[in-house]
């Protein structure tokens, strides 16, 4: 992404569509769930408590999907994956919200949300010239406000603090 001239946005329309690209602060995420500010205490404490080892996502290709406001959404699309989508249940159990049942979701990591499909559809296309599907590995998890700033970051192996 660092190689591409062309100005990208991770910030959906329906926010502040003026500003998208001035309050993109967001780094690149996989989101495991969103909900309202008053239960960010109890997400931090459901987060907190979770002990898992590293889990391990293949990335396996660059993706195009209709979102919100008639916008499309380029993204790294990864292999289903057992352990993101019970990370996920973790979270849904405590606050099912449809959106985010880790059955249906579509895990995705966003490169640029545009309403010029064309714009996007060519984004792609250079993106894919180069793409190579790739292993990505974490355990930890952040809290970030919307539009970005980061609350907190939590480790979810309490057995490796690094």
């Amino acid at each position: 992404m660092s190689n591409i001239k062309e100005n990208t946005c991770k910030v959906p329309y329906g926010i502040n569509d003026e500003k998208r690209y001035e309050i993109d602060n967001l780094p690149y995420h996989f989101t495991i769930f969103a909900t309202n500010k008053e239960n960010q205490d109890e997400i931090l404490k459901i987060a907190e408590s979770i002990n898992i080892d590293k889990i391990q996502l293949k990335v396996n290709d660059i993706k195009i999907m209709n979102v919100k406001h008639n916008s499309y959404c380029l993204y790294l699309s990864i292999e289903e994956n057992q352990q993101i989508m019970e990370l996920q249940r973790i979270f849904y159990r405590e606050f099912p919200k449809e959106k985010y049942n880790p059955d249906d979701f579509n895990f995705h990591m966003t490169l640029d949300i545009d309403k010029d499909y064309n714009k996007v559809l060519n984004l792609q296309k250079t993106l894919k010239e180069n793409f190579k599907s790739f292993f990505l590995e974490f355990n930890t998890v952040a809290l970030f406000d919307y539009l970005g700033d980061m609350v907190k970051k939590i480790n979810l192996n309490k057995n490796n603090k690094k």
